[in-house]
């Protein structure tokens, strides 16, 4: 068998390819091609050199209906430098509610939390912009709620089991999203949850956090540091960075 550039990765993994897309990396003039494929679990077992991982996702997939492996593979090149770095991650599928984050069931989450929105007469997007007004303009596409390879790789229940779609959006850290859809779905009656008066508390909380950081500052003769006041991530950058935390980097060349 024949080793891919991904190192750990035999050419063979790649026989099915579901999707590719590119989008621009954190550094300046720096391209991230993404590509998905789908394997068997024996092609897995075969053309992947990370058996540990491997064996304990088909171990999981004993739950599921003919589970399979998604291979994400990642290469961030620098248009200028043509120097390029590579990761490579696995995850298993089709995705089902509960199975939480393994950076790279993102999307997976969002098409989920969008359909018991559907459901319950809720415009998610407008959620979605609300939440992360910076991430999502008027004029954002959310035509990624319904992408086919995402939707063909998720089972979503009939009716969509409104707390656990709560705690997956927790899972993959978006909290601010997972509170404004807790308080629309409380006001149709689908959770019990008084999620208008959780974000009231977890206010105050912040609040009292705060001043009490500043005082012990102030106390010893420091200016209190700027800090982030959350691990909150947006949704589509932290899918990008749950992927590549996710991920090991295997390989670092230059070519071209």
């Amino acid at each position: 068998m024949r080793r891919s550039e991904f190192h750990g990765v035999h050419e063979d993994a790649f026989s099915n390819k579901l999707k590719t897309q590119e989008y621009d990396g954190y550094a300046d003039g720096e391209i991230v091609t993404e590509t998905w494929y789908r394997l068997s679990l024996e092609d897995a077992r075969r053309f992947i050199d990370d058996a540990e991982s491997i064996e304990h996702k088909i171990e999981r997939g004993h739950k599921i209906p003919d589970p399979w492996i998604k291979l994400i593979t990642c290469e961030h090149r620098n248009t200028t430098t043509r120097e390029a770095r590579r990761y490579w991650s696995i995850s298993l599928r089709p995705y089902i509610q509960g199975y939480g984050c393994d950076g790279s069931t993102d999307l997976n989450i969002h098409a989920i939390a969008n359909r018991l929105a559907e459901q319950q007469g809720i415009d998610y997007p407008s959620l979605m912009r609300k939440a992360y007004p910076g991430e999502f303009p008027a004029t954002a596409d959310f035509s990624w709620l319904d992408d086919e390879v995402v939707l063909a790789e998720t089972i979503i229940p009939k009716e969509v089991y409104a707390d656990l779609a709560l705690r997956d959006l927790e899972e993959i850290n978006n909290y601010t999203l997972a509170m404004e859809l807790g308080i629309e779905l409380q006001k149709v009656g689908a959770v019990s949850a008084d999620w208008a008066e959780i974000r009231k508390t977890q206010e105050v909380l912040k609040k009292e956090i705060e001043r009490d950081v500043h005082n012990w500052f102030e106390r010893h003769g420091q200016s209190t540091p700027s800090v982030s006041h959350s691990a909150e991530a947006s949704p589509m950058r932290s899918s990008a960075d749950h992927r590549k935390s996710a991920m090991t980097e295997r390989k670092t060349s230059s070519s071209d």
